[in-house]
């Protein structure tokens, strides 16, 4: 797992990033009627407070100091452990859920499955969950900016290593069994958020790097360009692919 990616994110990441559908944990519990979940990669425990609606046996994950201090503090009803995806040191045989939300991109995938196949319960599943951005005109200006300052867009989710659509790697060469769902989860932002959403992300550039200020002007811009009242909404939905190996 890529773990300093995220290294003085913590709180504009905590602040910033959207949440996720009660629905969806919803249906995750009716589906596997887990009583012990692991929430893997859980950063600052943006999931794992959405995970509290339904399951009341947490222990959340996550490897970044600066991210793990965080989640600590966002959720104290969880147990909280600092490790990677990859070597999590939680009990085999223990778990009837692992979860991974916004963050199975950053794991080695072979070693991120033979670890959940060792914590997990004969029956377990595991969900991979990202909320992803619908097509729009904004969506395609703000990605502009991004390739233009950073290199990558906000769809780059997936490392060179893997397969380059991630949907169908999982249910074609990683899930033996796999359920896919969507649910719409639509961005409302104002400008505050938008440009605080923008520089949550791994890539983004830092305050101290030089052209840091020319790629928030354009961010601005982009949001003037398309906002109504001061406020622009992105199109994005939650995608879940609630598997077992």
């Amino acid at each position: 797992m890529n773990e300093e990616k995220f290294t003085g994110k913590s709180e504009i990441y905590d602040k910033f990033r959207p949440s996720y559908p009660d629905s969806l944990v919803d249906r995750l519990y009716e589906t596997t009627n887990a009583q012990k979940v692991a929430d893997v990669g859980a950063g600052t425990g943006i999931f794992t407070k959405c995970l509290k609606r339904r399951f009341s046996d947490i222990t959340a994950v996550e490897p970044n100091p600066d991210m793990f201090a965080k989640l600590s503090e966002n959720a104290p009803f969880a147990r909280a452990v600092n490790a990677a995806a990859e070597d999590t040191g939680l009990s085999e045989n223990s778990f009837g859920l692992v979860t991974a939300a916004q963050a199975f991109h950053w794991f080695d995938s072979a070693k991120f499955k033979a670890e959940c196949m060792r914590i997990l319960t004969q029956n377990g599943s595991l969900a991979v969950i990202w909320n992803t951005h619908g097509d729009s005109a904004f969506r395609s200006e703000r990605d502009r900016i991004f390739k233009k300052y950073c290199g990558m867009s906000n769809s780059a989710r997936i490392t060179s290593s893997k397969e380059t659509n991630c949907g169908e790697f999982l249910k074609n060469a990683y899930f033996s069994a796999v359920e896919c769902f969507q649910t719409d989860n639509p961005m409302i932002m104002d400008e505050e958020r938008f440009i605080g959403y923008s520089l949550s992300h791994s890539y983004s550039l830092k305050g101290d790097e030089p052209e840091y200020d020319s790629f928030v002007g354009e961010l601005r811009e982009a949001f003037y360009k398309f906002s109504k009242n001061g406020i622009v909404l992105m199109p994005q939905y939650t995608e879940c692919f609630l598997g077992k190996f």
